[in-house]
Parts: structure tokens; C-alpha cells; sequence
């Protein structure tokens, strides 16, 4: 399979609702979450399985590439 290119991850604030949800999907080790308790925002997510953003019940995150 080959390997996904890295993103970096965008949260909507005014949107989001700390539900909490991307982080207990999230496959990456435990330290790629944000101060405000959501997936990182500020270093590149080399998984890049995108499963965050399918979660999110506000679809308030998106991605661009690294």
C-alpha cells in the first residue's frame, strides 16, 4: 500500500465542540493532541488516515497537505 503524503490538520474553533471524538479515533501515539483537547493542529500528521475528520459530528476539521 503506498504510504499517505503528511497534512496538517485545521479545527474550526468556533464550531467545535470538544466532544472529544477525533482524539479517541486518532491512531497516532498519545502526545498528538492539542492543549484545547482535540487532534494537534500545529505539527504534521504523518498517518494521514483522515479517520478524525470523518468523525467529526460539526465537520469542522479539515486538512491540507504538510
Amino acid at each position: 500500500m503506498p504510504k499517505k503524503e503528511p497534512v496538517i490538520f485545521f479545527i474550526g474553533w468556533n464550531a467545535c465542540i470538544n466532544c472529544g471524538a477525533c482524539v479517541a479515533i486518532c491512531p497516532q501515539e498519545a502526545g498528538f493532541i492539542s492543549p484545547f483537547d482535540t487532534i494537534a493542529v500545529d505539527r504534521p500528521c504523518d498517518i494521514a488516515c483522515l479517520l478524525c475528520e470523518d468523525i467529526c459530528p460539526v465537520s469542522t476539521i479539515t486538512h491540507k497537505p504538510a
